[in-house]
């Protein structure tokens, strides 16, 4: 008989009708390089994609686009806010071609095998990447692609010529995420995490997020980063509300920065992906996952 096991893990900046909303806007800002990421790992239309992690849907409503009417894509989450919001999206756009299925990913059961296991900024919140990883590849067809984006934080906020307040705030948000357990340059694990979860060497890519001036996108994104991290920082002893002063963070980064006409660094992407080998199975046996959660990609969500 299976044991029960704990959820995979909580994403930590939960499901707020703001973090949904700032999940989206960082979507616009992220899915060029995304889209090219996908295209070179080879989603074609036909295709049938699976999106771990899909949070309120941005990425499996990319990929319904590149597979397009003929292909389909299930995106799946455990969290019941974010799946709504994806949900009521799709319903909205009229795209037939992707649903939401709420279940975690480690015990996760597909009815069918899928030609892809996508995710985007997923792995760095789990429990165990590794295990998710072999996890989700036991869906994938022979040949079968797994490609994953997750972020360097490193270089957050560094800026040339450079602005102390910028690179401050870059500072904060890494010591945060060190100290809710969240490696801040998970994207450089990710040769590591495909190799230990059984999969061919994959090939790696990273997009740098580079910007200057008034209008520069990452400027708004920073800010909601900081906001998500101010609670940690405050309790942890990091930084003082008084020190951060949130209410007029965003407009003192961004005077800063142009005063200064200065170039400054958003997150680094680092894009990680590989084929299974087309003459082996990958689907392993399913024993000791428990909690199965039979998802017919043909058919709609239940």
């Amino acid at each position: 008989m299976n044991q029960s096991r704990p959820p995979t893990q909580t994403y930590v900046f939960g499901s707020s009708t703001g973090e949904i909303e700032r999940l989206q806007k960082l979507d616009l800002l992220l899915r060029p390089a995304t889209r090219r990421f996908l295209r070179e790992a080879g989603i074609v239309e036909g295709m049938s994609v699976l999106d771990a992690g899909c949070g309120p849907g941005p990425v499996s409503f990319l990929l319904a686009d590149l597979v397009g009417p003929a292909g389909k894509v299930v995106g799946i989450d455990r969290d019941p806010a974010m799946l709504a919001a994806a949900r009521a999206r799709a319903q909205a756009t009229g795209q037939t071609n992707v649903s939401f299925v709420e279940v975690d990913l480690d015990r996760l059961e597909l009815a069918m095998d899928v030609d892809a296991v996508v995710g985007r900024l997923i792995l760095l919140h789990l429990r165990d990447p590794v295990g998710v990883l072999r996890v989700l590849a036991r869906h994938l067809r022979p040949g079968g692609i797994v490609a994953f984006q997750e972020p360097d934080l490193a270089r957050l906020g560094a800026s040339f010529p450079p602005i102390p307040l910028v690179q401050q705030v870059g500072d904060w948000v890494r010591q945060a995420h060190h100290h809710l357990g969240l490696d801040s340059q998970f994207g450089l694990r990710l040769h590591q995490v495909f190799r230990d979860a059984g999969l061919p060497a994959p090939d790696l890519g990273c997009d740098a997020f580079v910007g200057a001036g008034a209008d520069w996108g990452w400027y708004d994104a920073i800010i909601c980063a900081m906001r998500n991290a101010m609670p940690v920082v405050v309790s942890a002893g990091i930084a003082t509300a008084e020190e951060i002063q949130i209410a007029t963070l965003a407009k003192r980064v961004r005077d800063a920065v142009t005063s200064h006409q200065s170039t400054t660094r958003g997150i680094d992407l680092v894009s990680a992906w590989t084929c299974t080998p087309p003459a082996q199975a990958v689907r392993a046996d399913s024993e000791g996952v428990p909690g199965k959660l039979v998802a017919d990609m043909g058919q709609e969500d239940r």
